[in-house]
């Protein structure tokens, strides 16, 4: 917190500057990086607010992600729980009933309510790569129009708010929820031309989709399950490969492949990019650790990448990738995916 990589550290009520609604966050920390909702576990951020002669706490954001009895299915209305208490999911049989009380952030939301102010709305969501994680995604602003208190599971009295989101406002949450129903239904998915561009040359089909005008996609292509460069790609440096024989590890001084990367490794434990350099050096054929090294995210077990070279300026979002094999589609769609969590932390 205090090394110069939090931004927006002053509470504020409404949109925050630089954060797009549907924006994606795989930590929670990050929330609080970037000033979206600073509490790193609550619910409920708040602050204080003058009213004439005292100060009184208004909501400025929730993050709703099943720790309570929240109903969040619909996709521009949620019904809340309030914090406190014994209302979240612990059904054991010998505890204590506690009712939650009408404080901190439960009364910054009861506040909220009377004043109108807006309340940005943080959805939880089940990371389908990750069993264990979650990705948070901002689903802009709302506006508390109701509450009451009413019996949680456990029979202790729960806070409960209803919150309308506001119109205007890009879809984020709908967005997920209508993909989640296409594949795990098979529903008509609105602007769905193709439901398999590939034909079957990809292990998932890759849909040609288009919801935003009546163009139906080219007529006549060849789908080539491969990628083919126009030109040879110029390693920025020679390679030489690590001798990690067990994999690369973290503050491992003599892996070349950290030495190349700054004395850090760019991955976290679950593959998730944290390095702010534009420029990042995984392991290739010439290292001696294995296809499941960290250090390899972008592979997977048929893909040997000995270099990764940038184009273009510090804010440009082009790479070129030294492959020696077949490079999936979906792999390619997992980098732009590591690019696109890099460009969090080049624009904080």
């Amino acid at each position: 917190m205090n090394k110069g990589i939090r931004t927006n550290s002053k509470k504020r009520i409404g949109a925050v500057p630089g954060v797009e609604v549907g924006d994606i966050f795989f930590f929670r920390m990050e929330l609080c990086l970037v000033g979206l909702h600073a509490p790193t576990m609550g619910g409920i951020d708040y602050m204080g607010v003058n009213n004439s002669s005292e100060e009184e706490p208004l909501a400025l954001s929730i993050v709703s992600s099943g720790g309570y009895e929240d109903h969040m299915q619909d996709g521009n209305e949620l019904i809340y729980s309030g914090q406190g208490g014994n209302a979240n999911n612990d059904n054991r049989k010998d505890k204590e009933i506690k009712d939650q009380k009408l404080e901190r952030g439960n009364l910054a939301l009861e506040k909220s309510l009377h004043r109108g102010n807006d309340v940005r709305v943080i959805r939880g969501l089940k990371d389908v790569s990750n069993s264990l994680g979650k990705v948070y995604v901002y689903d802009g602003l709302y506006k508390i129009n109701e509450s009451w208190v009413d019996k949680g599971k456990s029979g202790s009295n729960v806070f409960k708010y209803r919150l309308v989101r506001l119109p205007g406002q890009p879809e984020a949450f709908t967005v997920w929820k209508s993909i989640e129903e296409w594949k795990e239904t098979n529903a008509t998915r609105v602007g769905l031309i193709l439901p398999d561009l590939s034909s079957g040359a990809e292990t998932f089909p890759v849909s040609l989709v288009n919801d935003v005008d009546g163009e139906k996609g080219p007529v006549h292509f060849t789908y080539i399950p491969s990628l083919k460069y126009p030109e040879p790609v110029k390693l920025a440096e020679p390679t030489a490969g690590c001798n990690c024989t067990g994999g690369c590890l973290p503050r491992n001084s003599n892996c070349l492949c950290i030495q190349k990367n700054g004395g850090y490794l760019p991955y976290t434990s679950n593959g998730l990019l944290v390095n702010q350099k534009s420029l990042l050096h995984e392991c290739g054929s010439s290292c001696k650790c294995s296809p499941n090294c960290r250090n390899r995210v972008s592979q997977g077990e048929a893909l040997n990448v000995s270099g990764i070279e940038k184009l273009g300026d510090d804010h440009a979002d082009d790479y070129s990738f030294d492959a020696t094999v077949h490079v999936s589609h979906w792999q390619f769609y997992q980098v732009i995916l590591m690019r696109l969590q890099m460009s969090l932390f080049l624009y904080m």
